[in-house]
């Protein structure tokens, strides 16, 4: 023992830091913390060592005891007894003595105690160090507690003797943790302080500091500042470090939390594999494991509670500091969002949404972690306190992240334009409102993921499932928007505020009712001897006069711009249900699926999943929808007013009105023929303004398959209509004819399908070639043409019975002819006998 305190002279000197010179001259620039540290330990476990051999010595002989149990040597055994009782002594008075030196010390490589260096790549642990040195101290003084020297007179002859009692050494260690995460904690928050100090001497913003600084490190990269992306892409590009905004008061946080966690995890796993206090053969308050499980947990009482003030404490400081939150939270409608810094806004929410994150780690951390004791107040209150401010964060986020978004979205509604959808396709556009609002949705709802409030989740979908949903009373959405045609229009990239609110004076989804509207808005007073009536609802404005030729094209390429949109929009809600069902499978794998509350933290995301998927399905209606009002009024409707066939699907109808269908064979041999039908049907239908379009490639291949459903379906239509209408009579050529004619439409159908999406033929035959050809299914096509496909079946039958013979359903869905509809068409049969046709159908009504 007094080797090791000599030998331990020089270093207690250092830390001392002694003015009477006994210090070694340069003893500072030799000895590292690591060194002092290490030979405190030797020293120490050398002199325990010694101690405890010798007392296992003298126990093994019988010459002393524990426990007060009676020795059986006795009054010889007294001497040996005070002997042990001497050393004990006076080795508890050197390692306590020490220890407290070491644990109050400072350190002289850098502030604070003695403690772990990041930079350190030595073999010496010093937390293990200080660990081991505080579990010696308490064997030590557990050892003189256990065997205490009494005298003949029954008076313990220490009486006169202060050692330090197991509470002093239990406090002094978890004070000595306390000092190292404030140490460990002061840099990031004495580098906060300065920015804030600074903020203040300009009259701004904590934001506004780090948002300077990170200008001024572009500039000195040589970047150019006009266009932020770029110049973040060029960093990175370049190597350059950190190109990302600072979040000084999230960093501050996730050192504060980040290094008490740390600190903590050893002693509870030290802590975990104690022995219980039920298994101790000692007295529980005298048992030495119950002082190892004391230290233990008053360091991590005392690290959480220290960790969880001072995040509080910064966690107070980021609302002031942010002008984003600040001008956030003052702009709750914020119609004119261009004059906003959205940019500093969603810098400040992702900095908040991090620090949601951290503070919940960590409270779920401390809560699995640190078992706190009931009985200490201010541990519990230093709980509620960091609690509180997660629970006040997440709420606070959640209202400021819904705002942001419709910031932003109404910033799209502001710069909405067509925008191109593939490299290579000029022609090809999107409303940019639906890139816009899925990359904005998609965002928000990252962010409140990363939160871990289940809270901001909900807000957040809900938003996401009103700004996709169709409400036509919603004038800020994405429908309204593509209703309205916002970014639909090359001439005018945005709409103003007023043209976003949907007026009651419109259409509802016509096609050609906003296409007049529009129109006589561009028109102005109206030509003389023009009418201002407005013309029929279908195919009217095609045959405007004038220069309406011109605003007509623009308005359809709005019209095909919106289909696009649409069919974005379909597929966006699509993958953002697809999002919410990826964070439900998370859920219900990272929680106990028991739980109650899981389930309904589950149930919520469920519903936003299967809303979305809703909103995704009545888009694709709406696209149907749209399309056939296009078809309509591109390619004739019902009504034919004085157009004399100019419209291909209007020319059809002409067409099956005039044709004989009732033919010899030498008839049916010039009706026949490839050049008449190419000429009287095929021709002007490949003519026609809407093939003409979605030739210049300005349809999305699933819009282009749209389209020829929607005139497949019109064109079978009008070929039933005219052939039960006009009573056509029909006999087996007749049948043939028909049935060649419906082939040659569905062909130039499927063509106008398989011929979109290539930019040239050349590339539809290189391999690898992403053309519509190797991707689209024409059974869609095919199956528009299922009713009229089986009445040509019924047409060319030889009698009627070999109907009964096919496998076709009856009235089974649109697809399917009813009994009435095969009485009738068998009926144009002009061999048919009526008996036939009506035993027939009563045999299929009595299926």
């Amino acid at each position: 023992m007094e080797e090791s305190r000599r030998r331990l002279m020089p270093l207690v000197s250092l830390l001392d830091d002694d003015d009477d010179g006994n210090a070694i001259d340069g003893a500072a620039d030799r000895f590292t913390d690591e060194y002092i540290v290490q030979e405190f330990t030797h020293c120490i476990e050398q002199t325990f060592g010694a101690v405890d051999k010798l007392v296992g010595c003298l126990a093994d002989c019988g010459l002393i005891t524990f426990n007060n149990q009676p020795c059986t040597n006795g009054e010889e055994s007294d001497v040996y007894l005070l002997m042990a009782s001497n050393c004990i002594a006076k080795a508890c008075e050197f390692i306590t003595s020490h220890y407290m030196k070491l644990a109050d010390g400072d350190s002289h490589e850098s502030s604070g105690p003695l403690d772990d260096r990041p930079e350190s790549d030595g073999e010496v642990k010093i937390q293990a160090c200080m660990a081991r040195l505080a579990e010696l101290t308490l064997r030590l003084i557990h050892m003189q507690t256990t065997l205490i020297p009494i005298d003949l007179n029954g008076r313990s002859n220490d009486e006169d003797n202060e050692f330090m009692s197991h509470e002093e050494i239990i406090e002094s260690y978890a004070e000595y943790q306390r000092r190292c995460l404030r140490s460990r904690s002061k840099p990031s928050i004495t580098s906060l302080a300065e920015l804030r100090r600074v903020a203040s001497g300009q009259n701004c913003f904590v934001s506004d500091i780090v948002e300077q600084e990170r200008l001024r490190q572009q500039l000195e990269s040589g970047l150019h500042v006009s266009d932020e992306n770029d110049g973040e892409d060029d960093l990175a590009a370049n190597g350059v470090g950190n190109v990302s905004r600072g979040q000084p008061h999230a960093q501050s946080v996730t050192m504060i939390l980040g290094e008490a966690s740390s600190l903590i995890q050893p002693l509870a796993a030290w802590r975990d594999v104690l022995p219980k206090e039920k298994e101790a053969t000692h007295n529980e308050s005298e048992s030495l494991e119950s002082w190892l499980h004391m230290l233990c947990q008053d360091a991590m009482n005392t690290l959480d509670n220290e960790a969880q003030t001072l995040a509080v404490t910064v966690g107070s400081w980021f609302g002031p500091d942010q002008r984003g939150l600040t001008a956030l939270e003052q702009s709750p409608d914020a119609s004119n969002s261009e004059a906003l810094d959205l940019v500093s806004m969603e810098a400040a929410l992702e900095e908040m949404a991090f620090m949601c994150q951290v503070l919940s780690r960590y409270c779920s951390f401390s809560q699995n972690t640190v078992v706190m004791d009931e009985t200490t107040s201010s541990g519990s209150n230093a709980r509620s306190k960091l609690h509180n401010l997660l629970t006040e964060q997440s709420l606070r986020y959640s209202t400021l992240e819904t705002r942001l978004a419709s910031l932003q979205f109404n910033q799209a509604f502001a710069l909405a334009s067509p925008q191109l959808i593939e490299l290579g396709r000029p022609s090809l556009k999107v409303p940019s409102i639906v890139e816009d609002a899925h990359f904005v949705c998609v965002r928000a709802i990252e962010r409140a993921t990363g939160t871990r409030s289940e809270r901001a989740v909900w807000t957040v979908g809900h938003w996401v499932c009103e700004i996709w949903g169709l409400n036509q009373s919603d004038a800020r959405s994405v429908y309204r928007a593509l209703m309205d045609g916002i970014g639909c229009n090359e001439n005018k990239g945005g709409m103003n505020s007023d043209s976003m609110i949907p007026s009651s004076t419109k259409a509802g989804n016509s096609f050609a009712a906003s296409l007049l509207e529009a129109v006589d808005g561009d028109i102005g007073t109206p030509a003389v001897g023009q009418s201002t009536a407005s013309p029929p609802l279908s195919g009217g404005i095609l045959w405007g006069k004038g220069n309406n030729e011109q605003s007509l094209q623009s308005k359809v390429d709005a019209e095909l711009c919106a289909l696009n949109g649409i069919h974005s929009a379909a597929n966006a809600c699509s993958a953002l249900s697809g999002l919410f069902a990826d964070l439900i499978e998370e859920r219900l794998e990272g929680d106990n699926i028991g739980n109650g509350v899981v389930q309904s933290k589950a149930s919520m995301l469920t519903f936003a999943r299967e809303e979305l998927s809703s909103h995704s399905c009545a888009y694709n209606n709406l696209l149907e929808e749209r399309v056939r009002a296009l078809v309509f009024d591109l390619c004739g409707a019902d009504d034919l007013f004085d157009c004399d066939g100019k419209l291909c699907l209007q020319n059809l109808r002409l067409f099956v009105e005039r044709e004989l269908y009732n033919l010899d064979a030498s008839s049916f041999k010039a009706a026949e023929g490839d050049e008449r039908l190419e000429a009287e049907i095929v021709r002007p239908i490949r003519e026609s303004q809407i093939f003409d379009e979605v030739g210049k490639d300005k349809c999305d291949v699933a819009v282009v398959l749209r389209i020829a459903e929607a005139m497949s379906w019109k064109s079978a239509e009008i070929i039933l209509e005219v052939v039960l209408k006009e009573q056509k009579e029909f006999n087996e050529w007749g049948a043939m004819l028909l049935s060649k004619q419906v082939r040659g439409l569905q062909n130039v159908y499927c063509s106008l399908v398989l011929g979109s999406g290539a930019s040239s033929k050349e590339e539809e035959g290189k391999p690898g070639s992403n053309s519509a050809t190797a991707r689209t299914n024409t059974s869609t096509i095919l199956k528009q043409f299922e009713r009229v496909n089986q009445a040509v079946s019924l047409l060319q039958l030889e009698k009627p019975s070999d109907w009964l013979a096919f496998a076709y359903k009856v009235g089974d869905g649109d697809t399917n002819l009813t009994i009435e509809e095969i009485r009738s068409i068998m009926s144009l049969r002009v061999d048919f006998s009526q008996d036939a046709i009506a035993k027939v159908c009563e045999h299929l009504s009595s299926k």
